[in-house]
């Protein structure tokens, strides 16, 4: 047998929504959707679900699985199960909602391709045009990408959700239409989204969202003038003049590494990031270099040399400065004959790990984070950790979306927190690849700040109702601004941390010798 909790909820009856329980028999191979039929068919036929072709066609049956959208037909039912609607849409009945405003606001984006004249005869598309229109094409108008979407769901007037800036990017890229798709995008939110990656990780086709329509929409914005925002512009312009996005000179970026006397070339580099070494002191690279020093890991670092991944420039849409930046990183690490790359910051790991090799192919570096290369020699028996008096507290953690979503780093960060004796990990209902945006990303702080400080407000009530000291975090980004939104929200929250100060404090280094890496 498995237990599925259902939300059950008739506005016309005037009651509250509850959750009813029901004990459906398990047969190897089963769906959600062949539970839902289960309970109707033999416990409860009051109970109402949409579905159709129960082959992950028509997106009829779009859902919360266990707090993440997807479709009832194609998610395994599994242990016990919570299902409810799909959040931001009003509910008809139980699991059906109304999808009636999406599709109005779809609607109002002229979602088909615009002629100046009547269509004598259909165009000729070549196979080069149609090639595009592929990554596009699959959506099933689930609408479960819109219900997962952080800003959708706290500014959706400002807004209207990934599956609008799907279409536009379609009919933007298709040679056929002649509307002007970036004016539209421009009015309909383009920079509202964080390209946290949320409606990707529910997508039943896979679509790449962030990347494909709204950073490619970005640059078109761009490169007709209208991009990016007013905002943006002292972050874009530092990026092009001092190499980093915070109008800081150069030389200051090496100021933490002072007296560490690094390396500026070799095998083993450590790439701090510009928020990491001009934001927030001395604290976070130089708790990087100490931990991998501990352990015989000694890495290389440019300096003042170093330049910003460029990240900054690619969600606002500055593509060919970002292309220009990221083949710079690329060059100047094979001269200095890197063969592996650690970073600490979220966005940097993201811009090496994926966003390069999306443009630029295997370029022959391992990039990993910290963290993983911690966990490795944590398992490998190269340190423990010690018991200390203030690791006794109940703690969460915060799932960065370009190190989770972004490259799929989830377990290494958890499990060096519960490695630590003593503290207590507890977590919220969504996390990993359904984790909530902080609000941050995208360009949406530097432009958009209320919008940002909405999302994180959201992030920080599903902490606080955990009730732990603090949130321990890898991303100097959301770290700040997971702060900002405790103070937004006048959360009870401490200061949020770090991993690698949890670490840093705590590491107990293995008495045998450690090789140089």
């Amino acid at each position: 047998m498995v237990t599925l909790r259902v939300y059950r909820f008739d506005p016309d009856s005037g009651e509250e929504g509850h959750f009813d329980t029901y004990d459906v028999p398990y047969e190897e191979g089963m769906r959600v959707l062949d539970g839902l039929h289960y309970i109707h068919d033999h416990l409860d036929g009051t109970l109402a679900f949409r579905w159709v072709c129960r082959a992950g066609q028509c997106g009829s049956c779009g859902i919360r699985i266990n707090g993440k959208a997807g479709l009832a037909c194609q998610e395994p039912l599994q242990g016990e199960t919570t299902l409810e609607p799909l959040m931001l849409f009003p509910v008809v009945k139980d699991l059906v909602v109304d999808f009636g405003e999406g599709y109005r606001r779809l609607y109002e984006s002229e979602p088909y391709l615009s002629r100046e004249e009547p269509m004598a005869d259909p165009p000729a598309l070549l196979p080069g045009d149609v090639a595009p229109l592929k990554d596009f094409r699959s959506c099933i108008e689930c609408w479960c990408c819109v219900s997962a979407c952080p800003v959708a769901n706290r500014v959706w007037d400002d807004y209207y959700g990934p599956i609008v800036m799907r279409k536009l990017c379609e009919l933007d890229i298709d040679s056929r239409d002649l509307a002007e798709r970036v004016k539209i995008a421009l009015n309909e939110g383009l920079y509202h989204c964080t390209t946290c990656r949320n409606c990707w990780a529910v997508c039943p086709e896979h679509i790449e969202i962030p990347e494909k329509a709204v950073e490619k929409l970005r640059a078109h914005a761009v490169r007709d003038g209208l991009g990016p925002l007013p905002g943006h512009n002292t972050l874009v312009q530092s990026i092009k003049n001092y190499r980093n996005p915070w109008v800081m000179p150069r030389q200051r970026r090496a100021r933490w590494a002072k007296g560490l006397e690094l390396s500026d070339r070799g095998a083993f580099m450590f790439f701090a990031g510009c928020s990491p070494s001009l934001l927030l002191g001395d604290r976070l690279p130089a708790n990087v270099v100490r931990v991998l020093d501990r352990l015989g890991m000694r890495p290389a670092y440019l300096g003042k040399e170093e330049l910003c991944c460029g990240s900054p420039l690619l969600k606002v849409g500055d593509e060919v400065a970002y292309r220009e930046l990221a083949g710079e990183n690329i060059a100047l690490m094979k001269e200095r004959g890197v063969k592996t790359l650690v970073t600490t910051c979220a966005g940097c790991h993201k811009s090496w790990a994926t966003d390069y090799r999306a443009f630029f192919g295997d370029f022959g570096i391992e990039v990993k984070h910290v963290s993983e290369v911690l966990w490795d020699a944590f398992q490998s028996g190269a340190f423990t950790l010690r018991d200390l008096p203030e690791n006794h507290v109940t703690v969460t953690y915060h799932d960065p979306c370009h190190l989770g979503r972004g490259t799929g780093v989830y377990d290494a960060p958890r499990n060096l927190i519960r490695a630590v004796p003593g503290m207590r990990l507890v977590e919220p209902e969504r996390i990993r690849e359904n984790s909530h945006c902080c609000g941050s990303g995208g360009g949406v702080k530097t432009a958009k700040p209320e919008v940002a400080l909405e999302v994180g407000k959201e992030r920080i009530r599903q902490f606080e109702e955990l009730e732990p000291a603090y949130i321990i975090s890898c991303c100097p980004w959301c770290e700040q601004h997971l702060d900002d939104s405790i103070a937004y929200a006048r959360a009870s929250l401490g200061a949020t941390r770090d991993l690698i100060e949890i670490i840093e404090r705590t590491m107990e280094v293995a008495s045998h010798e450690r090789g140089n890496c």
